[in-house]
């Protein structure tokens, strides 16, 4: 499995630490969290198989490539543009939970359209670049700003803030029935590799996913899943984590360097992942740009004018809904519409599998 395909994962696992995921998963941690958990531990490694293992026939090629291949325009069209929403959408909430997070903790002076504006041209930029382009950006953003944010990450392990006697009163729920919400959003920490329906097409070696790709993915689900949802616990505490809108924020606020050059480690943190999202919104924007251009056939137009005027057009709506989104949506309509977010994967998930199906089929006959 191509090293990008990792780093697609780890950043999408790594992106959602601080947004909407840990709030779901406390919010039912007295109603089967930790067993849903690791259920969706081993659904996450099975869905990763069957990805890899349905586009390993096709290396060097995107979705739109292949299902253009394969099936009719009457089903084509309407699959890409359903991804494209979907892909759109996952980047639109990342992108609403960094400004709220922004303005709540690290700017709470600046107006929210200054904010946003500061987003606008980075991501845009981002948007538009070549594909390859995004792979090496996000292979350099991997080796740069990764292993600060592991080292923070185990730095909280071994705080003495942490109590491990708040991680064993959470695993004294572990026997409760699971929960579909849970799942579903435990599961899209896994959905990092789907990336590879637009990169696929620069990963021109076939792809293998034997056992050791699916340890590999399993201890990397298992250690963002732990640390997602029993590290604040440990912090903050089993019953008060429950109420708190941001538990990563005040997590990682509660940690000090002694001798480090900024002592209050949020700060460094905030950067950090802010960098992150910044990156993760651009690789799924950047996708949904492709499914979309694909649908409507803008990557057929032969004129270069006509063909980067629609791409204008199309960056042009994402961020007007998302400037439009981010001002009317409040706090709880984010968690609320996160968890309808959610619990649509897996029906996503086994569509684009018929889909691969199907094309894996008529390509073998």
């Amino acid at each position: 499995m191509s090293r990008f395909v990792y780093f697609l994962l780890i950043s999408n696992m790594t992106a959602n630490l601080i947004a909407a995921s840990p709030r779901i998963f406390f919010a039912k941690s007295e109603e089967g969290a930790i067993v849903t958990m690791i259920i969706a531990l081993f659904f996450g490694v099975f869905m990763n198989w069957a990805l890899i293992t349905s586009f390993k026939a096709f290396p060097g090629k995107s979705l739109p490539q292949i299902l253009s291949l394969y099936l009719s325009k009457w089903i084509t069209i309407p699959a890409l543009f359903i991804l494209g929403v979907i892909w759109y959408v996952s980047g639109l909430q990342t992108l609403i939970t960094y400004i709220d997070i922004l303005l709540r903790f690290l700017t709470p002076e600046m107006s929210v359209y200054l904010v946003i504006a500061m987003f606008i041209p980075v991501i845009t930029f981002g948007v538009i670049m070549q594909s390859r382009n995004i792979l090496f950006t996000l292979e350099l953003v991997f080796v740069l700003a990764f292993p600060a944010a592991a080292y923070y990450i185990v730095k909280l392990y071994f705080a003495e803030q942490v109590s491990w006697d708040h991680v064993g009163i959470a695993m004294t729920f572990i026997d409760n029935p699971p929960d579909y919400t849970v799942f579903t959003t435990a599961i899209y920490l896994f959905v990092g590799a789907f990336d590879i329906i637009i990169f696929n097409s620069f990963l021109n070696k076939k792809m293998t996913f034997g056992i050791k790709q699916a340890l590999i993915v399993f201890i990397l689900g298992a250690f963002a899943l732990f640390t997602t949802y029993f590290i604040p616990i440990g912090v903050l505490g089993f019953d008060q984590v429950e109420g708190i809108m941001y538990p990563w924020i005040l997590t990682s606020d509660s940690i000090r360097m002694k001798f480090g050059v900024i002592e209050r480690v949020i700060f460094i943190f905030l950067l950090l992942f802010l960098a992150i999202a910044f990156l993760n919104i651009t690789i799924h924007w950047h996708v949904a740009c492709k499914l979309f251009q694909s649908a409507f056939g803008i990557e057929h137009v032969k004129l270069k004018l006509r063909k980067k005027a629609s791409l204008i057009i199309v960056v042009t709506v994402f961020w007007l809904i998302a400037i439009y989104t981010t001002l009317k949506v409040t706090e709880y309509d984010l968690f609320l519409y996160s968890k309808y977010y959610f619990n649509t994967i897996p029906v996503v998930f086994i569509g684009l599998m018929i889909l691969m199906h199907v094309v894996n089929r008529r390509a073998k006959s």
